[in-house]
């Protein structure tokens, strides 16, 4: 029996020591089921710098370099990553086995860890990595705000796309016990015991095989693109990048999102080195790798700006829609407004088109014909002389949509307040000549076909011909469909479902009949329309296509070429013309005529939405997992390391694991995909 002097010498003598267990991250799954984001089980080695003195580390790193046969440079490289915190632990190898593990660990090194860990995977490589994202180590200033939350520092957290967005969602709650311990370090008990959460599910719009599709249409595009002349320049077009978005007009859901140059996003779960980080990230000739260009990536959207310019003057009852219109290849403003500067605005190849109405100017893409319209709406005096721009903003321009990605961007429309910020803000880019900060009528003629002061997202484009296409619906777009909770108590249940999110109804005016003919008529052989070539032989039956083509002036320089930068070529389709299902928005950067290079693209991508249709027929429930199977394992063992293996992901104890997924069955549950597919 111990006397209260030894009790309480023994309290002195033990302390309480907090283990911290990591949650299980949730995976990200198409809407389908197919796994694009999952957690496997593997070996890493970390480096705390701060346990050694200066000079201490070149000895350390020598003697991992000899062990993991990885050059010092490379392992000094990751160590000295500036993206996470300096005196947080840092991988320095990752994917090692237990042999690897035992060979470090033997060594002792102080400030050195080898240790099982869960680390991200995506199975789908590329396919969807700007929607999914990736995950990465903590950047100081997420880890200043993160590790108040309860995350271990050495986490590794979203850095993009629904990794970022949904990281709460997706990180889980972790697992907290408090252990009394002795001087020696041996557990006399368990003061508290929190398990740890795992993280939700995230359930995504898009389906990937039509996401594969798309990625690999745009690329394929883009190369071809590379093999045409520009007429002006006479150089081969660069054709540096761009992005493709399909939605559902009924719904806003978002079926695909291709942007390029694109990423795998498992080169960056176990971090790179500068070099290599530079080599695939800061490479001149394929810019912008991370950047999801799809709702980042800002345009002059050129002609297919027109269908806004069109309900303009129709909204201000400036436009007689059958009114004949001589087109003599130009535009002059009239000698009695006093025009000073620019006064003759030609169409793109100063060819004339003869007489027009709005159908048909909309079909050939009549430069002149909307250059009169924006002019005219310039000089009516009163809100219709905003009529371009207010228009554009009930559509969607100017303002984000409100997808659920990061770093969406909102673009501009122009008018007399954004000149004069731009002007002011910037003036050798935006007033190199010291014009007037004043709106003028060749501003607003810019305006009117999509250039000058106007910049837009693809997704921008997608959603206002969706909204056009489906009769007045505005939805935010939708890329999630769900979260699903995996925690033992609500597994399977869906914690967040995202509805149809709708902006705004929107009225259009009387005599938006014709505009709709017009859009009609673009890939049209019949009625000349300026994506007629691009769509020769295309098979239209019960799936005819609506929509229109834009070339649009890009500002700056190439910075490689160091030329002025050639044209991007833009197209934004509805399918089918009379049923309005899908939208399908392709922008290319330097490619050239969007009639040439954007719209052979979108023409392949509608094709593979008529083979997704008969693929999948009637409308679409989201993916549920079903309940694992949780075996019976005594209370007293559950956690342990030689149970990990029959532990399924999901269980309400135990060691969370994921499934093993193979190519043929994706979303591990047994059956190959084809299969539940074909059921």
């Amino acid at each position: 029996v111990l006397t209260s002097e030894e009790l309480s010498e023994q309290a002195l003598l033990n302390h309480v020591e907090i283990v911290i267990t990591q949650p299980t991250r949730g995976r990200i799954l198409d809407r389908h089921g197919v796994v694009l984001a999952d957690n496997v089980r593997t070996g890493i080695v970390t480096v705390n710098r701060s346990r050694y003195a200066p000079g201490q580390i070149d000895y350390v790193l020598e003697r991992l370099s000899g062990l993991l046969d990885i050059p010092v440079q490379t392992l000094a490289s990751r160590l000295n990553d500036k993206q996470t915190h300096p005196l947080a632990a840092k991988v320095v190898a990752s994917g090692l086995d237990e042999y690897g593990l035992l060979r470090v660990a033997e060594q002792s090194l102080p400030g050195v860890e080898a240790k099982w860990a869960m680390s991200r995977v995506y199975p789908q490589n590329e396919i969807g990595a700007h929607v999914v994202g990736y995950v990465g180590a903590m950047s100081q200033g997420q880890q200043d705000r993160l590790v108040k939350a309860g995350y271990l520092p050495s986490e590794r957290v979203g850095k993009s796309g629904i990794e970022e967005i949904f990281e709460n969602d997706l990180h889980g709650r972790p697992g907290r016990t408090e252990l009394e311990v002795d001087s020696t370090g041996r557990v006399h008990r368990v003061v508290s015991e929190v398990l740890p959460r795992p993280g939700a599910d995230v359930v995504v719009s898009i389906d990937v095989d039509l996401q594969a599709a798309t990625e690999s249409y745009l690329r394929q595009g883009l190369i071809a693109a590379r093999k045409t002349v520009s007429e002006d320049s006479g150089f081969f077009f660069p054709s540096i990048g761009g992005a493709a978005v399909v939605m559902d007009v009924r719904n806003g859901d978002v079926l695909a999102m291709a942007s390029h140059p694109t990423f795998d996003p498992n080169w960056l779960v176990g971090g790179l080195t500068t070099a290599e980080y530079q080599s695939v990230f800061e490479n001149p000739y394929a810019p912008g790798a991370l950047n999801n260009r799809a709702v980042q990536g800002l345009y002059a959207p050129g002609s297919v700006f027109k269908l806004i310019t069109a309900l303009a003057g129709l909204e201000a009852r400036l436009i007689s829609p059958r009114a004949a219109y001589y087109d003599i290849g130009y535009f002059k403003i009239p000698e009695k407004y006093g025009c000073t500067g620019r006064c003759t605005f030609y169409n793109a190849d100063k060819a004339p088109l003869g007489i027009v109405d709005l159908s048909s100017a909309i079909t050939r893409s009549s430069d002149a014909y909307f250059y009169k319209v924006a002019h005219d709406l310039y000089w009516i005096r009163g809100e219709e002389q905003w009529a371009i721009q207010d228009m554009a903003q009930v559509l969607g321009f100017g303002n984000q949509t409100g997808i659920q990605l990061p770093f969406e961007k909102s673009g501009r429309i122009g008018d007399e307040e954004i000149k004069k910020r731009l002007f002011e803000a910037n003036p050798e880019a935006y007033n190199p000549y010291g014009e007037s900060t004043r709106w003028l009528p060749g501003d607003n003629i810019n305006t009117g076909i999509g250039q000058g002061f106007v910049s837009v997202t693809p997704t921008q484009l997608a959603n206002a011909y969706g909204t056009f296409a489906n009769g007045g619906t505005l939805f935010s777009p939708n890329v999630v469909e769900r979260v699903i909770s995996r925690s033992s108590d609500q597994f399977g249940e869906s914690v967040i479902e995202f509805e149809p999110r709708i902006q705004r109804i929107v009225e259009f005016p009387e005599g938006s009949a014709v505009v709709r003919e017009g859009l009609h008529g673009v890939a049209s052989k019949s009625r000349r329309g300026t994506a007629w070539r691009a769509f020769d032989g295309y098979d239209s039956s019960g799936y005819a296509v609506a929509g229109k083509t834009g070339t649009a002036q890009a500002e700056g320089r190439n910075p490689v070429l160091q030329r002025k930068k050639e044209d991007s070529a833009v197209f934004v389709a509805w399918a089918p013309q009379h049923d309005p299902r899908y939208v399908v928005a392709v922008v290319m950067e330097e490619a050239g005529f969007g009639g040439e290079a954007a719209a052979p693209v979108a023409r392949r991508i509608i094709e593979a939405l008529r083979a997704y249709e008969q693929r999948w027929p009637d409308p679409q429930v989201a993916f549920i997992p079903p309940q694992p199977e949780c075996p019976e394992v005594p209370e007293a063992l559950r956690g342990y390391e030689a149970f990990v293996g029959y532990v399924p992901e999901g269980c309400p104890w135990g060691v969370q694991v994921p499934r093993a997924n193979t190519p043929e069955d994706a979303d591990g549950d047994g059956i190959p995909d084809l299969e539940e597919r074909d059921q």
